[in-house]
């Protein structure tokens, strides 16, 4: 599934979005703020089976964001 993970540039929120090749052009909207400023993020690979360990489940905000002329 065509799933990828996004982090806005405005607010610092993750999130994922469905995109499909058809829907390359797609414009991505943050679903925290609204806004339509956010980056592709590479993404840890998953593999399918038993495994209990989990990537990128972190609270945290994912990029660094611009508030103002500094980033923080």
């Amino acid at each position: 599934m065509p799933m990828y993970d996004y982090c806005c540039k405005q607010c610092g929120d993750k999130f994922e979005e469905l995109i499909f090749s058809r829907d390359k052009d797609k414009e991505i909207i943050c679903p925290n703020c609204s806004s339509k400023d956010a980056e592709r993020l590479m993404s840890a690979p998953v593999s399918i089976g038993t495994s209990s360990r989990s990537f990128g489940t972190s609270p945290e905000k994912c990029c660094r964001v611009q508030r103002g002329s500094s980033f923080l």
